[in-house]
Formats: structure tokens, sequence, C-alpha cells
């Protein structure tokens, strides 16, 4: 998944309309760097993709004093199509970095609350199948063996991520209604 794709896409939707300044402004307002890493310069090389590929459009050019011209760019609705692809698999996938399900929130902006619902509801069943796999794999060790201890060490880690998770996807739905007001 591209992730600054999906970003542009959802910061723009936000927006209605914006430049590329714009979009790293509100990137940077929201944090985005603190737990999703993706640079400056993949925001702009998003940008000229999205254009490029007609997911997003020029609306207009704008000319401010001795400043650079600003492109001012607006999702299409072929981009509206792929924003919504793009939502979904975040709202699905953890990725490495467990940052999906809240990077879809962050972005929302059509998403019903029923909806959010039904994606938190398919994300823990997708945590709970890896946590499910985990203990499968410690439980068909010897549970004295190297092998044992070694993999335990480790999927303890995984298991804690897992179910903080989770737990704040939980959260999160019993919020819903709070959050969605705060995102208008």
């Amino acid at each position: 998944m591209n992730k600054a794709q999906f970003i542009v896409l959802g910061i723009l939707e936000q927006l209605g309309e914006g430049s590329g300044y714009d979009i790293k402004h509100i990137y940077d307002q929201n944090k985005f760097y603190q737990w999703v890493d993706i640079k400056i310069g993949s925001i702009y090389h998003a940008i000229k993709q999205l254009h490029k590929e007609s997911f997003i459009s020029e609306v207009k050019k704008l000319q401010e004093g001795n400043y650079p011209t600003k492109t001012i760019y607006t999702v299409t609705n072929e981009g509206k199509k792929k924003f919504d692809t793009l939502q979904k698999k975040s709202f699905l996938g953890l990725f490495p970095d467990f940052y999906g399900f809240k990077l879809a929130l962050k972005l929302n902006t059509r998403r019903t609350e029923e909806e959010i619902n039904e994606y938190a509801q398919m994300a823990i069943q997708i945590i709970d199948e890896k946590l499910d796999a985990m203990k499968a794999h410690l439980n068909s060790l010897e549970p004295n063996s190297h092998r044992y201890t070694y993999d335990s060490f480790f999927i303890q880690h995984d298991q804690r991520l897992y179910e903080a998770e989770k737990e704040w996807i939980q959260e999160s739905v019993k919020n819903i209604d709070l959050i969605m007001r705060l995102e208008q």
C-alpha cells in the first residue's frame, strides 16, 4: 500500500482543494511523521504520481508576491475510489508499524460510524487470528526446548503489540461518536 498516496488523497479530501504546501502543513500539524515513516519528498512525489494518473486534478495556479507559483489540486472521482480502496486496506491492515486503523480513522471524511464499527470488528478478528497463530506455533514446540524459549521471547513482544492495538481499536469504537464530532 502506498501510504504517501493515501495521506495525500485523505488530506486533499479533508481540505476540498489544496497545494503541496497545504498538504505538508496538515501532515505536520497532525504530526503524522511521529507514527508514519513518510518523508516530505514522498508526499510531493505522491502528488506528482496521483496527478499523472488522474486521481487528483489541477484546479488553478496561484502566484502570491515573490513566492513560487502554487498549484492547487482536488481529488477526482477516480481518486475518491482509490482513496476508499486504500482506506479499507488501512482499516483492515495493521502495517508492520500497527498504525493502519489510526491512519484510516484520522483521514476519514465519508465513512459512517456503522462502517467504522464494521471495520473495527474485522480488524479485531484479524488480530485474534494472528494471536491464535502465534499460540498455535508455540504449542507446536516442545515447551522445554531452546526453540520454544527463543520463539516465545519474541512472540510475547508481538502479542503485547497486537493486544495493545486491539484494545486501542475497541476504545476508538466506544468513542466513535466523539471522534466523528471532533473531525468536523
